[in-house]
């Protein structure tokens, strides 16, 4: 997208946002792939970028930190690796391998979740990377970056020398120093280092008693650091190993520089993918910060349709100091391609006008916008502006010659694909001829069948867009009674100026006031007075509005509410039934137990009539009294019922063999197997396992054929229950709508435990699916997935039996 106008970026306020992505980048390059941002028009090219920016934002949220070590700046590095001859040092060797450790973590990371982020996958597994490149450097270097003693054979030798010189000229040292303290030399008690030379520190009045070489005196002058004449040849020696030495280890670095050199292409190539990488993961951390949304992209389409969309601007001074930044809702389309917003000044019409423009530069550099995502956004294949005062001094132009020169430049290159921007149009020069020429220019873009944001007080351009095909009024808001801007964009009506009702607000004599609206005309002030009638409306509409949506709400939660009670209802229900259940098994057990007593007494009496008597009265006192429902006769007959052609038996318990039905869905066959609370149902070739209240006994049907060995007439349902259910990346209000439906599947089908897959990110997501699960009475228990089986990123969700 070409931007006609130098000062787009500074205008619309996209400095400040390329200013807050720099400050999120890791690396220079990254840094300069911020500076060199600029809006395309190419479909893949935008679509492309906005699709790993929106995968790296759902990175950010759900899943683990990608490694960083990665991002670090190692285009000097490339460029001397270019040059042949030079070589890397100890300290850059160390930091090139650092950052190859780090792409190599990267690409291990992204392995294992091309499915989730295809986008960054494909950016960072494109080109291969020599495997030998770290075991080199490893080879020579230590974990804590040194060179290694084995480097080389003569590296090592060269060390064992320096070991051995060292401690024999130390020894020495230690010797002397110790005969200067006894002889009162010197007061000191360890050598130290001068000139790269080891001395021992000597009193400056006993100097001549050591002889040797002074190689320094200390800042009082009461002490000299000597080089005794004995340890002349040790120290030379010792030098002679280091220079030996260093020679040694400028010879292994050169050695590996250039192994590393023939792969600095692909070193370079991943470089630039590390970068871009970084880049992304800068617009992602601030998309997340704006809470910014991937929207609808239609490249080629015809409308613009923002929706709870935020100016950049506000939301980072709100973060610094809170407030309220009103959305706003905006609509663009073949039928209004552009828009006259009029109204009071500092109501917010060069706010909207700069939003719609910001948000369609952001998008088509790669950035998320803050907008609902299903916001519509075409791709623009040209930007034009006039915001604000561009007078220019170098041109010897005014603001208006100025501004006329840009709408020339609209009028000659615009077409149906352009979007402009014009703020307060026709201003800056006599307001009847100024008006006229925005109203002619204004005519012809229209003819240009461009689409643009307008802002003015002219009321010829409010008339013109009132009639004229593909133009629309719109106001700002205002509170009448405040005098206050509400911000709020209103579509299909202009705006008023509201300036009597400032000038009566801050005191201006009523005399003036009368007389100023004789001078405006009664039909102006009729127009006046039209509008703010319409405004009022509009106004009590949208109160009217908010009123039922506020309504529906409140019936929803009370639905909601209903629902759970009546769970809760049937739960307890269930609960009483069981507990009735194993009271009456315990019962009868201690019956029975009485009754065999009964029984084994009478047949030790010899049916002893008095004994008889005491035994049976002391059973009838053993049985509980007869309850009016557990003992209540059963019916004379089992009542049928008919439904899809099979003829349901409700009143009868099933047991293995019986032919059944799922109460729930249309799956029937014969029942081969009865576990506790469960049952198996066979129906064709598929073995179903369903709990046994969910069966309703029915006659063998008479029409039966035959499949796979076993005799049905009808046919599992197609869908079926599942164990894992995938919600990583959902909002939470859709997230838990599919959480509902995966538990009642679950719960019908009899599957204990299930998963829910929501990842890790900051465990927003996690906390609101397990708060809601803890409310659903059949949730036995929740908790995370083992740690190889995804950890914190699962919910494990048992279920009651």
């Amino acid at each position: 997208m070409k931007c006609y106008n130098s000062h787009t970026y500074q205008k619309l306020g996209f400095d400040t946002v390329l200013q807050r992505l720099r400050e999120r980048t890791l690396s220079e390059e990254a840094r300069e792939l911020c500076d060199q941002l600029a809006p395309v028009s190419d479909a893949q090219e935008a679509m492309d970028r906005l699709r790993k920016t929106h995968e790296f934002a759902q990175l950010l949220t759900y899943d683990d930190p990608m490694p960083l070590e990665a991002f670090a700046s190692v285009s000097r590095l490339m460029r001397k690796l270019q040059a042949e001859g030079n070589w890397l040092s100890l300290q850059e060797l160390n930091q090139l391998l650092g950052w190859l450790r780090g792409v190599k973590a990267v690409r291990q990371y992204m392995n294992s979740r091309e499915a989730r982020y295809p986008h960054l996958y494909a950016l960072v597994q494109a080109g291969m990377l020599s495997q030998d490149l770290i075991p080199r450097i490893e080879r020579i270097l230590d974990p804590h970056g040194n060179l290694r003693d084995d480097a080389s054979p003569e590296l090592a030798s060269i060390r064992r020398q320096i070991g051995s010189a060292s401690t024999e000229l130390r020894t020495t040292l230690y010797r002397i120093l110790r005969k200067a303290n006894e002889q009162n030399w010197s007061i000191e008690r360890e050598v130290t280092l001068r000139n790269d030379r080891l001395v021992i520190p000597v009193r400056a009045d006993a100097k001549g008693r050591v002889p040797g070489f002074i190689h320094d005196i200390s800042q009082s002058g009461g002490t000299v650091y000597v080089e005794p004449a004995e340890v002349l040849p040790l120290n030379n020696q010792l030098r002679e190993l280091q220079i030996r030495e260093q020679n040694e280890i400028i010879r292994i670095l050169q050695e590996v520089t250039a192994f590393i050199r023939p792969h600095r292409e692909a070193l370079e190539q991943y470089r630039e993918r590390m970068a871009e990488l970084d880049f992304t993961r800068a617009k992602a951390r601030l998309a997340n910060e704006m809470d910014a949304r991937l929207p609808v992209v239609e490249p080629e389409g015809k409308q613009l349709r923002i929706r709870h969309a935020r100016y950049p601007l506000l939301i980072f001074r709100a973060q610094e100091q809170p407030f309220e930044v009103i959305p706003l809702e905006m609509h663009l389309d073949p039928q209004r391609r552009i828009v006259v917003i009029s109204g009071p000044n500092a109501g917010g019409k060069s706010v909207s006008l700069k939003t719609v423009g910001l948000l369609q530069l952001m998008l088509q550099c790669g950035l998320l916008v803050p907008a609902d995502e299903t916001s519509v956004f075409p791709l623009f294949g040209s930007l034009f502006l006039d915001i604000g005062d561009e007078q220019s001094v170098e041109s010897d132009l005014s603001t208006y010659t100025s501004r006329l020169y840009q709408w020339r430049q609209m009028g000659d290159h615009m077409d149906s694909r352009s979007l402009f921007l014009i703020d307060e149009f026709g201003s800056g020069t006599d307001p009847k001829q100024g008006g006229a020429i925005a109203e002619a220019f204004l005519e012809r873009f229209v003819h240009q069948k461009a689409y643009g944001i307008i802002t003015t007080h002219y009321g010829n351009l409010k008339d013109y867009a009132e009639v004229t095909p593909g133009v629309m009024n719109a106001a700002m808001q205002f509170d009448t009674e405040g005098l206050r801007p509400t911000y709020r964009f209103i579509e299909g009506m202009p705006g008023r100026s509201y300036a009597f009702e400032m000038a009566q607000r801050v005191g201006v004599h009523p005399t003036i006031l009368k007389k100023a609206r004789k001078k405006v005309g009664a039909d102006e002030l009729e127009s006046e007075h039209l509008l703010r009638e319409l405004e009022r409306k509009h106004v009590e509409m949208g109160r009217l509005v908010a009123d039922n949506q506020r309504k529906e709400l409140e019936l929803n939660r009370l639905l909601e509410q209903n629902r759970k009670q009546q769970q809760d209802l049937a739960a307890k229900k269930n609960g009483i039934v069981r507990e009735a259940r194993e009271e009456a098994r315990a019962l009868i057990r201690q019956a029975n137990q009485q009754i065999e007593r009964t029984i084994r007494e009478i047949r030790e009496s010899q049916a002893d009539q008095a004994r008889t008597r005491q035994a049976r009265k002391a059973l009838e006192a053993a049985l509980p009294p007869p309850d009016p429902v557990l003992d209540a006769p059963p019916p004379e007959t089992v009542q049928e019922e008919e439904q899809d052609g099979l003829v349901l038996l409700p009143g009868e318990a099933v047991q293995a063999g019986d032919w059944v039905k799922l109460r729930q869905g249309e799956a029937f066959g014969r029942l081969a197997e009865v576990q506790g609370t469960r049952a198996i149902l066979e129906s064709g070739d598929l073995r179903l396992t369903v709990k046994v209240n969910q069966l309703v006994k029915i006659r063998p049907p008479k029409a039966a054929r035959q499949r796979g060995g076993v005799t049905v007439l009808g046919d599992l349902p197609s869908s079926t229950a599942r164990f894992e259910l995938d919600v990583m990346g959902m909002r939470a209000e859709a997230a838990l709508a599919e959480v509902d439906k995966f538990i009642d599947e679950a719960r019908m089908a009899g599957l204990t435990p299930v998963r829910i897959l929501h990842g890790k990110g900051g465990g927003v997501l996690r906390e609101t699916i397990r708060r809601h699960l803890s409310g659903i009475h059949v949730v036995r228990r929740t908790y995370d997935a083992p740690a190889d089986a995804g950890g914190a990123g699962w919910t494990i969700v048992e279920l009651d039996a």
